[in-house]
C-alpha cells in the first residue's frame, strides 16, 4: 500500500482492522485459558506457541531489514516503530491504529505527510499476525472442537470466525502487496477487493478445513504434507530465480515467508511477465486443489469420518477449492491482462 492509494474510506478500514486485530488475539488467549482449565496441555502449549511466535518473528525480520539497508538511514524511524510495537500479539492492531491517526494527520495538513514506512509496517504486521497466529489458531481450535469431550464454549465459537475473518482480510492485503502495489499496475479498487474477498473465503475455508480434518485423522503427519508443499514451492522459486541477482536480505526474507506457502502458494510467482505470472498462479492453485481433495478424501474414508458432517465437509472442501481457485485465476486475469511485472524470489514484499 502506498500513500497515494489511500481513499476516503481508508480510515474506516484501518479502524475496523484495529478492532479485529484486538479481538483476534484476545479470543485466542481466552480459548487457551479454556484449554488450560480442561487440562488439554498439548493444545495449550501449541496454541501458546503461535501466540508468541509472531511477536518474535516480526522483530527478527526487522533486524534483517536493518542489516540489508544500512545505507538507508531514512528507514530508522520505521525500524524503531517496529521494535516498539512488535513484541506483543497486538502488533497489527496498534499498527492499524497508527494508520488511522496518520490518515487524520494527513487530511488536516496542507503539505503531504510522508507515511510510506508506516504503511509498509502495517502490511508486514498484518501478514505476520495472520499467517503465524490466525491460521494456526483456527486449525487448533477447530481440531479441539472436533476432538474434545467437553461442550464447546462460547469463546471458542467466537474465536473461530474472528480468526478466519482476520486471515481472509489479511490475504486481500497480501494480494495488494504482490500484484497491485506498483505505479505501472492497475489499482486494487474497492470493487475488486469485494471480488477477491469471497475468492479467498472459498480458498481459505477449503484449505483450513482440509488441513484440520486431515490432522484429526493422521495427527502430526500433517507436518509432512506442509513441508512437502513448501519444498515444491521452494524448488520452483529457486529454478525460476536462479539467474537473478539476490542478496542476503532476499534469502532471509524468503526463509521467513516459508510459513505462508502452505496457505497461499501464489505468494511468489515464477515469471517475469504477466502471462507467465498467471500461468504460475494457475499451477499453484491446481496443486492446492489436488492437495485439498486428497486430504479431505483421506479423512472421509478413514475410521474417524463417522460423524454426520463428514459428507458435507468433504463436498464443501472439494467444491470450494475448485470454485475459489477459478474465481482467483479469473479475477487476476481480468485485472492484470496485458500487463507485465518483473518478480523474483520475494522481492514483492521487499518493495513495500
Amino acid at each position: 500500500m502506498k500513500v497515494k492509494d489511500l481513499k476516503w474510506y481508508s480510515p474506516f478500514l484501518f479502524l475496523a482492522g484495529a478492532i479485529l486485530g484486538f479481538a483476534d488475539p484476545i479470543t485466542d488467549i481466552l480459548t487457551l485459558v479454556e484449554f488450560l482449565r480442561n487440562d488439554h496441555w498439548i493444545l495449550f502449549a501449541v496454541g501458546l506457541l503461535f501466540v508468541i511466535l509472531p511477536c518474535l518473528a516480526f522483530a527478527i525480520l526487522v533486524s534483517v531489514n536493518d542489516m540489508g539497508n544500512k545505507t538507508r538511514p531514512e528507514e530508522e524511524g520505521c525500524s524503531v516503530l517496529c521494535f516498539a510495537c512488535g513484541f506483543h500479539p497486538f502488533t497489527a492492531a496498534f499498527a492499524r491504529l497508527l494508520g488511522f491517526v496518520f490518515f487524520l494527520k494527513k487530511s488536516s495538513r496542507v503539505n503531504e505527510v510522508d507515511g510510506e514506512d508506516l504503511l509498509r509496517f502495517i502490511d508486514l504486521s498484518v501478514l505476520f499476525e495472520s499467517v503465524l497466529e490466525s491460521a494456526p489458531q483456527f486449525i487448533i481450535q477447530l481440531y479441539a472442537i472436533n476432538t474434545q469431550e467437553e461442550p464447546v464454549q462460547i469463546v471458542q465459537m467466537i474465536s473461530l470466525p474472528v480468526s478466519f475473518l482476520s486471515l481472509n482480510w489479511a490475504f486481500v492485503i497480501i494480494d495488494q502487496m504482490l500484484w497491485f502495489d506498483e505505479e505501472e499496475f492497475c489499482e486494487l479498487t474497492l470493487r475488486r477487493k469485494f471480488f477477491i474477498f469471497p475468492a479467498h473465503f472459498l480458498l481459505l475455508s477449503s484449505r483450513l478445513f482440509a488441513v484440520c480434518y486431515f490432522t484429526v485423522t493422521f495427527k502430526w503427519w500433517v507436518i509432512v504434507v506442509v513441508l512437502c508443499h513448501t519444498f515444491v514451492i521452494m524448488i520452483a522459486t529457486f529454478v525460476s530465480c536462479s539467474g537473478g541477482n539476490r542478496d542476503d536480505y532476499d534469502v532471509a526474507l524468503g526463509i521467513f515467508t516459508l510459513g505462508l506457502h502452505w496457505l497461499k502458494a501464489d505468494v511468489f510467482v515464477l515469471s517475469e511477465n504477466c502471462k507467465g505470472n498467471l500461468r504460475a498462479v494457475l499451477c499453484s492453485n491446481v496443486l492446492f486443489v489436488i492437495e485439498n481433495v486428497a486430504m479431505i478424501l483421506m479423512f472421509y474414508y478413514s475410521q474417524h469420518s463417522n460423524s454426520w458432517f463428514s459428507l458435507p465437509v468433504t463436498v464443501c472442501v472439494c467444491s470450494f477449492s475448485v470454485l475459489g481457485s477459478t474465481m482467483k485465476i479469473a479475477g487476476l486475469y481480468v485485472f492484470l491482462r496485458g500487463r507485465t511485472r518483473p518478480i523474483c524470489c520475494g522481492s514483492e514484499i521487499e518493495q513495500q
